[in-house]
């Protein structure tokens, strides 16, 4: 079974940092595996209240980057199709 392709990058931003910065070292760090995790598989692992609040703050850019690359992807197919249609002419 093929592996399926996924983005590659989501965005985080500067103000991000003062929700990560007010946590300890060791919730910032089970969170930041969660939201990989997350990214990877679309799977939402169990996280304290702490965790899910860096998770929940960075969740949504992560959505994003997946539906950009899917409405991407999707372009692609449509210009591909496109194309070999008016080469069939």
């Amino acid at each position: 079974m093929a592996k399926e392709k996924r983005p590659a990058w989501f965005k985080m931003f500067l103000n991000q940092k003062a929700l990560i910065d007010s946590v300890p070292d060791e919730t910032a760090g089970k969170a930041l595996k969660a939201i990989f995790q997350y990214f990877e598989s679309g799977e939402v692992v169990d996280m304290d209240s702490l965790e899910f609040a860096v998770f929940s703050s960075v969740k949504p850019y992560v959505d994003e980057s997946v539906k950009d690359y899917k409405k991407s992807v999707e372009a692609g197919k449509a210009g591909a199709n496109v194309r070999w249609r008016s080469n069939d002419k």
